[in-house]
C-alpha cells in the first residue's frame, strides 16, 4: 500500500540554490530530449529516440550529471510518456490536430527515487549529484545533502520525493511511502451503504438500521464558481476590448481557482475519513458505494450541470477506498440502476418494481401514506442490489425518513 504526504518548506538559501539548479537543469534536460524527437530526422536519427536511447545516450550529458542519475531518467520518463499520450491521440482521432509536447519555458518539478533517499530520525536526507556538489564547492558551499525536516516518518519505505516550485520563497515536496497492507477483514454481515449525490454528497445507510448523511461540497465551490464567473467575464470583456483574440485568466481567477481545488480536498479529506472512523468505530466489514461510471456522459440537466460535471466522483472512490484498506475495510462499486425508484418494501431493486411517480420533489419519496428521504430510499436499495447479486435476502429496513445530518 502506497501513501503521499505533501508538505510545503520555505526555502534556505542553500536549499534554494541547489533545487532550483536542480530544477533548472530537469528543464533543460527535458528541452533537448524534446528537440531530438521533434527533430529526429534533421538530427539524422532513423527513428524517433525512445525512452532506452535517451536515458542511455544523455546520461553523460551537462544537464543530467547535474542530477542524481534516477531523477534524469525520470525526467527522460515523464517525457516519453507525454509522446505516448500524443500518439494515441493522433491514431484514435478524438482531438483533431493534436500537438506534440511543448518545450518547458521555466524550471520544472522532478523528483528523487529510491537510492537518493535515505529517511533519518525526524528528517529525510536527499542526496545530490557529483557535479553539482564539485560546483557548490567552488562557491563555498559544502553540502552533500538536502534535509527536509519531518516527523511524518519512522521505519517507512520513503520510495520517491517530488519536488514542485510554488513561488521564489516555497516549495512542495511530496512523499510517496509504502506501508504494510492490513489483512482485509472476514464478513461479518455489518455493512454500510453509500448513495452518492449533488445536495446531499454522501448518503449512508447502516445495515442495523440507521442513516446518516455527509454534506458540504457545493457548499465548498458554489461561492467560488460564482466569483471565478464574475471576474471573468471582466476580465475577458477587457482583454476583448483591447484587442486579444484569446482572453487569459487574471492572476485573480487562478487564485481563486487554487482556493476552490483546496476547498474541494479539504471536503474530500473530511468526509471520507469520517466515513471510516465511523466504520471503523461501528465494526463494518464492507462499504458499497454506487457506481456513477458514465453519469455525466451527454447529460445536461440544467442549472445543475456545472455541479454535476464538477464533482470528483472518482477522487472520492480512490480516497474512500485507500482509507477503508487501512482499517481492512472492503470498498464495493455497485450499479445503482432503479434504486432510486424501487420502493423500499418492494420484492426487488429493478425496473419492473420501479415507480417513477413516487419521487415527488427534491428529497421525497412518497410510497402510499409511507414518507420516505428519498436520499436514503437509493442507499437503501444500493445495499438490496448487491444482496441480490450475492444471492442473499433482503434485510428489513430501518430509519430511511429522518437521517442525522454531518456538514463539513
Amino acid at each position: 500500500m502506497y501513501r503521499a504526504e505533501k508538505i510545503v518548506y520555505k526555502h534556505n538559501p542553500i536549499e534554494n540554490r541547489v533545487l532550483r539548479i536542480m530544477g533548472y537543469s530537469a528543464f533543460k534536460l527535458w528541452n533537448v530530449a524534446n528537440y531530438e524527437r521533434r527533430n529526429y530526422k534533421t538530427l539524422g536519427f532513423s527513428s524517433r529516440p525512445n525512452w532506452y536511447d535517451q536515458k542511455k545516450r544523455l546520461k553523460d550529458s551537462f544537464f543530467a550529471r547535474n542530477l542524481p542519475a534516477q531523477t534524469a531518467q525520470q525526467v527522460l520518463k515523464t517525457l516519453d510518456k507525454s509522446w505516448k499520450s500524443y500518439d494515441v491521440l493522433r491514431k484514435n482521432g478524438s482531438i483533431l490536430n493534436p500537438r506534440p509536447p511543448r518545450f518547458k519555458q521555466d524550471i520544472m518539478g522532478f523528483s528523487f527515487i529510491q537510492k537518493s533517499i535515505k529517511v533519518e530520525e525526524g528528517q529525510v536526507r536527499l542526496s545530490i549529484s557529483k557535479q553539482q556538489y564539485e560546483y557548490l564547492r567552488t562557491i563555498g558551499v559544502d553540502a552533500k545533502f538536502i534535509y527536509l525536516k519531518t516527523k511524518l516518518f519512522s521505519n517507512v519505505n520513503v520510495k520517491e520525493v517530488g519536488i514542485r516550485f510554488l513561488d521564489k520563497e516555497t516549495f512542495l515536496a511530496v512523499f510517496v511511502y509504502e506501508l504494510p497492507e492490513p489483512a482485509v477483514q472476514a464478513d461479518n454481515g455489518h455493512h454500510l451503504s453509500i448513495d452518492l449525490g449533488l445536495k446531499n454528497s454522501m448518503t449512508c445507510y447502516d445495515s442495523e438500521g440507521t442513516s446518516f448523511i455527509v454534506n458540504g461540497f457545493l457548499a465548498s465551490t458554489h461561492y467560488h464558481d460564482k466569483k471565478i464567473a464574475y471576474y471573468q467575464g471582466i476580465s475577458a470583456k477587457q482583454q476583448t476590448a483591447s484587442g486579444a483574440r484569446y482572453p487569459k485568466p487574471t492572476k485573480r481567477v487562478l487564485s481563486m481557482y487554487k482556493k476552490k481545488k483546496n476547498k474541494v480536498d479539504n471536503f474530500l479529506h473530511q468526509a471520507t475519513r469520517f466515513i471510516t472512523n465511523y466504520c471503523a468505530e461501528h465494526d463494518i466489514s464492507k462499504v458499497i458505494v454506487g457506481d456513477l461510471k458514465g453519469i455525466r456522459k451527454g447529460r445536461s440537466i440544467g442549472r445543475t450541470n456545472q455541479q454535476l460535471h464538477s464533482f470528483p466522483y472518482e477522487r472520492f472512490y480512490q480516497m474512500l477506498e485507500y482509507k477503508l484498506a487501512q482499517c481492512g475495510i472492503e470498498m464495493i462499486r455497485q450499479k445503482e440502476a432503479y434504486s432510486s425508484q424501487c420502493p423500499p418494501d418492494s420484492r426487488e431493486v429493478s425496473k419492473t418494481y420501479a415507480v417513477k411517480k413516487n419521487r415527488k420533489h427534491r428529497g421525497l419519496y412518497v410510497d402510499g401514506e409511507k414518507v420516505f428521504n428519498a436520499d436514503c430510499v437509493g442507499a437503501y436499495n444500493i445495499m438490496r442490489l448487491y444482496r441480490q447479486e450475492k444471492g442473499q435476502p433482503d434485510i428489513p429496513y430501518g430509519n430511511l425518513s429522518s437521517p442525522e445530518k454531518y456538514t463539513f
